[in-house]
């Protein structure tokens, strides 16, 4: 997988059943990517970096019918911090990461990009040890579900999201960004990132146009989304009442090469931004 643009990203991954008939897997994988993150003090940004991270793991798994699946895996990385925006005599991280993970996935939907039907969850438990090569300590839960209701053309769609640190000794570089397309939409992407962080949204699009079912139709769709969410320092500053809400008009065309989008996302305060990618909006 190959993502260029804002933030690059270079995925690939060797699927490999242990057996013609197994469900069991083993997958050795490569990832290197780059994304902004900004740096708070007191909430206020004081610096914008460049992280740029390389990493290769090693994952065994099962096959759950064709729903899912569960992995366990290990990874070891290096990567640095750049100080992009802010006070030059900031000092940049070079740091190393290495632990284990276990995740499990669910997908019941009926397509990938713009389902009309069905769930998706996503379940994920991190640890990160000095044992393994890491710089730092700490445990990390992630947990993100959508689901998704039709009635004719049109279709509503419910996500949650949360991921919260557990025993954090970590940086800044493995904080969880929010930011960007349905992920606070009137924001860039990273522009608040913390140890803790929720999201919730609720996104209505609508097929518009009649299809003929040919080789040529590329279904096109209009939506509206809204979203609520923010990240924080510590658990106990976590409240509906410091939660931002954002919003988002988009548009959308199924093509035979993935998604194209073109949006404008809305925040509190005035702000906004606006998007033009293809391939799938960011999780």
């Amino acid at each position: 997988d190959l993502t260029l643009g804002t933030d690059p990203e270079l995925f690939s991954e060797f699927y490999q059943p242990l057996s013609f008939d197994s469900r069991w897997f083993v997958a050795p994988r490569i990832d290197m990517a780059q994304s902004n993150l900004n740096v708070f003090a007191s909430n206020d940004t004081v610096a914008r970096l460049r992280v740029s991270e390389a990493e290769t793991g090693l994952d065994v798994g099962r096959e759950l019918g064709n729903i899912g699946e569960f992995r366990l895996g290990t990874f070891r990385g290096i990567g640095e911090a750049r100080v992009k925006v802010g006070d030059p005599a900031l000092t940049n991280i070079d740091f190393d990461t290495g632990g284990a993970f276990a995740s499990l996935r669910f997908d019941t939907r009926d397509d990938a990009q713009f389902p009309r039907s069905g769930v998706r969850a996503d379940l994920r438990w991190t640890l990160s040890r000095p044992a393994l090569g890491a710089d730092s300590e700490f445990d990390t839960v992630e947990g993100e579900a959508s689901a998704s209701w039709s009635r004719g053309k049109s279709t509503l769609q419910l996500g949650l999201a949360y991921a919260t640190t557990l025993e954090s000794d970590n940086t800044v570089q493995d904080f969880f960004p929010l930011g960007g397309f349905l992920r606070m939409s009137g924001l860039q992407r990273g522009e608040i990132s913390g140890p803790h962080a929720a999201l919730a949204r609720l996104v209505y699009y609508r097929r518009i146009g009649d299809t003929t079912g040919g080789i040529l139709d590329t279904p096109v769709y209009v939506g509206v989304s809204a979203e609520a969410g923010n990240t924080w320092q510590a658990r106990s500053d976590m409240s509906f009442d410091s939660l931002i809400m954002n919003g988002s008009v988009f548009a959308g065309v199924d093509t035979f090469i993935g998604p194209v989008y073109l949006a404008a996302g809305f925040a509190e305060q005035g702000r906004s931004n606006f998007y033009l990618f293809v391939g799938e909006p960011p999780r």
